[in-house]
């Protein structure tokens, strides 16, 4: 008789985020998540069809879950400058949690990655909620694509602080608030 795991879903997600984490894309695969979960091989692609579909599913609930935050605080009708604060510290402290597990959305670490169109459309939406952030200000600088310049900047220096000074997260979140705050009047 087989054994029956509870939150099967669950169990495997969580596994797999943490092999991710520990191990990166390109050193996991669906054996390895089998052992850590203790579900067969076989169970595991009648959920995901392979490491891919499971890591984007991972990657995309994650991300979903920081635009909805990004959104409520693009909502608030409190001054720029707090808008700003507000927005940074969220992303920065979601993408901190993630432990550079979304560094994909950033560097495209992992190539079979790199096309894939839900991770096209995760990195667009997140530029999109970072330009509509300063689409209301008046920006300093004038050049071609600024907003779309402005949120690489931002995501890439996060990404550099988060791994350079990993325990210093107030000092790269007011960092960055500066950073950004040069480029809005």
């Amino acid at each position: 008789m087989p054994k029956i795991i509870k939150d099967v879903e669950e169990i495997i997600k969580k596994c797999a985020v943490e092999l991710f984490i520990d191990y990166g894309y390109d050193q996991v695969d669906m054996k390895i998540i089998s052992k850590k979960s203790g579900v067969a091989v076989g169970t595991l692609y009648n959920y995901y069809a392979n490491k891919k579909s499971l890591y984007i599913t991972i990657l995309e609930e994650s991300w979903e879950n920081t635009f909805k935050k990004l959104d409520e605080v693009n909502e608030l009708n409190i001054s720029s400058k707090e808008k700003l604060q507000r927005f940074i510290t969220t992303l920065y402290e979601d993408i901190y949690k993630r432990k550079g597990l979304g560094k994909a959305l950033v560097n495209n670490l992992a190539a079979a990655l790199q096309e894939d169109e839900t991770m096209i459309r995760l990195k667009n939406s997140l530029i999109f909620r970072l330009e509509t952030l300063v689409n209301g200000t008046e920006l300093l600088i004038n050049c071609p694509n600024i907003r779309t310049r402005l949120a690489v900047t931002l995501l890439t220096s996060m990404a550099a602080l988060l791994e350079l000074y990993p325990n210093n997260n107030e000092d790269n979140i007011d960092f960055l608030v500066q950073l950004i705050s040069l480029s809005i009047k």
